[in-house]
């Protein structure tokens, strides 16, 4: 497709609609119906944008003699949805379009289409430190400052399970509801979800976790630490290895399973790792040399859902998508804040995005983009 050629206009300002909030963007999170996209600022405040759009980019596309156009939009974006919050982070999408955020004092919210909260989930006088819910299973885990809870939202039965300290900083579900794993100051941490939520894996970990994600198959589970790279755990084998030489934090970690492979932010490309040939032994097996190396640094990473292309921000503002294993690229935006967050939509035709100039935007692909 040809890019409009009025001067200064850039793909992104072709595809996405962007909206400037009070303060750096946080996290984004879409909803499991693809109609919204939420997003959290530094600052604590939540909104919500639609994504249904009435300037779509097939509307503003022409053919003239051959030669494809589109054309910039007319009007301005639909004005996001605020909500009373204004201390809220972390985001997750729940059933029925809904949200989940976790406030600073611990509560953890339920977010309607409209904004408006409509419940306080797992409501009891403990604080919330992490949470995470599994949509397939229904299941919902949340550390509080000494224990576990699991809570099964089909059945409502809980089941609890004492910690330790470290208090633990991030949890994550197996995407079958099985296992769960928690990340602590110095310690990986997997247990069953059922029985008595005993602990069957221990990791001990170089550096504060800040990132936590299994792949779709619930065979691996990846963790990034503050310095030092990432820890890749192998769940059927038993195997683990810290994959080192990254000279950032590895804030986010994306599986991507139409490649069988893990992307990590942190270094000076896109980094990524086939599991066909895992790098347990020897951190350059299976490597993939995705797009291009360069002098600034890939802050966040967002594999596409079912095709071989994986997202990437930089700490430039720049982002662009990649043909995995290829140094294929496509720059969709060349500057602007740091990248903060990327997340694919499930029906692969948005890139959410969020940046640290407080800028959050729905990047929309027309259907015969990616051909």
């Amino acid at each position: 497709m040809n890019q409009q050629t009025t001067p200064n206009v850039t793909l992104f300002d072709l595809l996405a609609r962007n909206w400037r909030r009070p303060s750096a963007i946080k996290h984004i999170c879409f909803n499991n119906d693809d109609t919204l996209l939420a997003m959290s600022c530094f600052d604590g405040t939540v909104a919500l944008a639609r994504l249904a759009d009435n300037e779509p980019p097939e509307s503003r596309i022409t053919i003239d003699n051959g030669r494809t156009t589109i054309h910039p939009r007319e009007g301005r974006p639909s004005p996001l949805i605020n909500t009373r919050i204004r201390d809220g982070g972390g985001l997750t999408a729940f059933d029925d379009g809904e949200t989940l955020v976790l406030t600073a004092k611990g509560d953890l919210l339920r977010i309607n289409r409209s904004g408006e909260i409509s419940a306080k989930v797992l409501a009891d006088k403990s604080p919330i430190i992490a949470f995470d819910y599994c949509r397939s299973t229904g299941l919902m885990a949340a550390v509080l400052p000494n224990r576990l809870r699991l809570q099964w939202k089909r059945t409502d039965s809980i089941r609890e399970a004492a910690l330790s300290d470290p208090i633990s900083e991030v949890v994550s579900i197996s995407n079958d509801g099985c296992m769960i794993a928690l990340a602590a100051a110095t310690s990986l941490n997997i247990r069953h979800a059922e029985d008595d939520l005993r602990s069957f894996r221990e990791i001990a970990l170089s550096a504060r976790p800040i990132s936590l994600i299994w792949s779709a198959d619930n065979r691996w589970l990846a963790c990034g630490l503050e310095t030092g790279g990432f820890c890749l755990v192998d769940i059927a084998s038993g195997g683990d290895a810290i994959l080192s030489d990254f000279p950032g934090p590895i804030r986010t970690l994306d599986w991507s399973q139409s490649a069988n492979a893990v992307f990590a932010s942190g270094a000076y490309r896109i980094a990524g790792w086939s599991m066909d040939t895992p790098p347990l032994s020897n951190s350059s097996t299976g490597a993939l040399a995705t797009g291009h190396p360069g002098f600034v640094m890939v802050d966040a990473v967002a594999s596409h859902p079912f095709k071989k292309l994986v997202a990437a921000g930089y700490a430039n503002g720049k982002i662009v998508i990649a043909k995995i294993g290829s140094p294929d690229e496509l720059v969709i935006r060349d500057t602007g804040g740091p990248v903060t967050a990327l997340q694919w939509s499930a029906d692969g035709k948005q890139l959410g995005m969020g940046d640290a100039l407080g800028n959050a935007a729905i990047i929309t692909f027309p259907n015969q983009f990616f051909k």
